[in-house]
């Protein structure tokens, strides 16, 4: 069947000089019926669109358009099975870390939430398994991404992990016995010797490096519900460091501090990311910790705290998306 533009190029080559055995009324009346063809036909396989069995939900034309786009065959059929017109679907699949993969997910969790969360924390909530028991769904974590691995609550280490490139920290720069991998040492080096120059105030490594043994007894005597639990604590990966300064050493007063200060403003020029941010506990899984920062590299870094997203979400997105 013919398109419209090449029905208006058929009219324009009737009533050419060269075509003049054509009448104009006769090139009219042809026209007039093309054009009455031209629109039946499409507005049959309208009707036999995808985007018509979603608009038959209760879905605006507009936002079925939408919808049609973004989703997959099979999640389409998903849709319709569900019977129902959800107000965020829309929403969701225009978030920018929508996941076409979890899309069902994302309206799932929205169907039983009765908290009101909004399109863009659905999706990150879906996206870092938050939609799940991560008791009974934590998967092994993925050690081959070196300075990205994720360990939390849904990724976890064995009980044996260790990195091969751990290195003790100077004892002017760290309380004792600390040890970390050595791109990480290094650029804690280097932000402590830029913030004492800037604040006049000298960064201390409070803790890094824990075993998972270390972390067993570590969880057996404090909160549970702040407390990772062994083989999910960051602290296992020698990447992470729990920062005070040797002028405010209490971790509340740290935050408040200049020097405090500064290191959230400055660190990802290092390579760090903060890694529990305040607003973010429905992604991460815990409170806010100021002064718990993870190494991630200077490029994953600063796209993280430009985004202004977790690296949860990050790795969920950039990483795991990828394979």
């Amino acid at each position: 069947m013919p398109s419209l533009t090449e029905v208006k190029h058929y009219l324009k080559a009737c009533t050419d000089r060269d075509h003049l055995w054509m009448s104009r009324p006769l090139a009219v009346a042809s026209l007039l019926v093309i054009l009455v063809l031209v629109k039946s036909c499409q507005g049959i396989s309208f009707l036999n669109s995808r985007e018509y069995k979603i608009h038959q939900l209760g879905y605006p034309l507009n936002e079925a358009h939408t919808l049609s786009l973004a989703l997959s065959d099979q999640q389409v059929d998903s849709l319709i099975a569900l019977q129902y017109y959800d107000s965020l679907a829309c929403s969701i699949v225009s978030q920018q870390y929508f996941i076409q993969d979890h899309f069902t997910r994302y309206i799932a969790y929205h169907k039983t939430d009765t908290a009101g969360t909004s399109p863009t924390d659905i999706v990150a909530i879906v996206n870092v398994n938050g939609d799940n028991d991560w008791e009974k769904t934590a998967v092994k974590c993925d050690t081959t991404r070196g300075y990205l691995i994720l360990v939390n609550k849904y990724h976890y280490l064995d009980s044996t992990y260790k990195r091969g490139d751990m290195v003790k920290f100077q004892t002017t720069c760290s309380y004792p016995g600390n040890e970390a991998a050595r791109d990480v040492v290094d650029a804690f080096y280097k932000m402590q010797e830029d913030c004492k120059k800037q604040t006049q105030a000298q960064l201390m490594v409070n803790t890094s490096y824990r075993s998972f043994d270390y972390q067993t007894e570590v969880f057996k005597i404090h909160d549970k519900s702040i407390v990772a639990t062994p083989g999910h604590s960051e602290h296992q990966t020698g990447l992470s460091l729990d920062i005070t300064s040797i002028e405010h050493p209490e971790k509340w007063s740290f935050e408040k501090s200049t020097e405090g200060k500064w290191m959230r403003e400055h660190c990802h020029e290092y390579g760090f990311i903060l890694r529990y941010p305040a607003g973010k506990e429905h992604i991460t899984g815990y409170g806010y910790e100021p002064w718990h920062l993870r190494y991630v590299g200077v490029k994953t870094a600063s796209r993280i705290l430009s985004e202004g997203i977790t690296f949860d979400e990050y790795y969920a997105y950039y990483i795991e998306q990828t394979n």
